[in-house]
């Protein structure tokens, strides 16, 4: 009797410790799925790696002429086929140190902008990038003006930009006009550049900056491109929209 109440009692003890041991394991496993859980959710609420945008004929153009300069089908940095950096969005290759272009949506900021002749105000309400692409017009989607936006904004007034580090001499290169700190050219050859009573004035936020062409506007900023004898910019200032803040 005694051998056998001492095996039940050993049989007891085997199952309360086999009872504690898998409630043990439960909380440990329960505790892994809570941290993991907790982590998944972390990595979900980190921002996403941005969607890419078709380039358009004119943005692949320019990419060849960064990348490929001996237009032996590879990028001159990388050794990668030219194609499949510019399939990635990259305008110029990300491995090259001095790369000041980021990938094609990997920002969406806007500014404000007039830009002036003679004290006449520019009309870009054509240069519209959907537009210009149904027309098979040069345009890039890197940076450009848009259209179909509520009035009072007008086509043209606000300039987009859908990528870091995007100079403005790319927006004036791909509607065929140009922009330096010396001259503006328009789309129909007209040059309008400094002389003895004319010059080409280039504002940031109402104060001058030297930059022009290379300038890689902020979101929100209002810029100012002015050609003329005009020595009080006051009422161009002024004129300037503040459309980037419905954007």
């Amino acid at each position: 009797m005694k051998k056998s109440k001492k095996k039940t009692h050993e049989k007891y003890v085997l199952y309360g410790f086999l009872v504690f041991a898998l409630v043990i394991i439960a909380i440990a496993i329960f505790s892994t799925y809570r941290l993991l859980s907790s982590q998944n959710k972390q990595v979900d609420n980190s921002p996403k790696k941005p969607s890419l945008i078709k380039m358009t004929p004119y943005d692949r153009e320019l990419a060849i002429k960064f990348m490929d300069k001996n237009n032996d089908g590879k990028c001159d940095v990388c050794g990668m086929p030219v194609d499949m950096c510019i399939s990635s969005g990259q305008l110029q290759c990300n491995m090259d140190s001095r790369s000041t272009i980021g990938i094609l949506g990997s920002q969406h900021i806007h500014a404000d902008w007039k830009v002036y002749i003679n004290g006449e105000q520019i009309d870009f309400s054509d240069k519209s990038h959907m537009d210009r692409m149904k027309k098979e017009s040069s345009v890039s989607n890197f940076i450009h003006v848009d259209s179909g936006n509520p009035l009072p904004e007008k086509n043209g007034d606000v300039l987009h930009m859908h990528a870091t580090g995007v100079p403005l001499w790319i927006f004036f290169d791909s509607i065929n006009m140009d922009l330096s700190k010396d001259c503006l050219v328009l789309d129909n050859g007209k040059k309008f550049c400094n002389d003895d009573k004319n010059t080409l004035k280039f504002y940031v936020n109402g104060k001058p900056d030297d930059q022009y062409e290379n300038y890689v506007f902020k979101g929100l900023d209002k810029i100012l491109i002015s050609y003329g004898n005009e020595t009080d910019l006051t009422q161009q200032l002024n004129s300037i929209t503040d459309f980037t803040k419905n954007h």
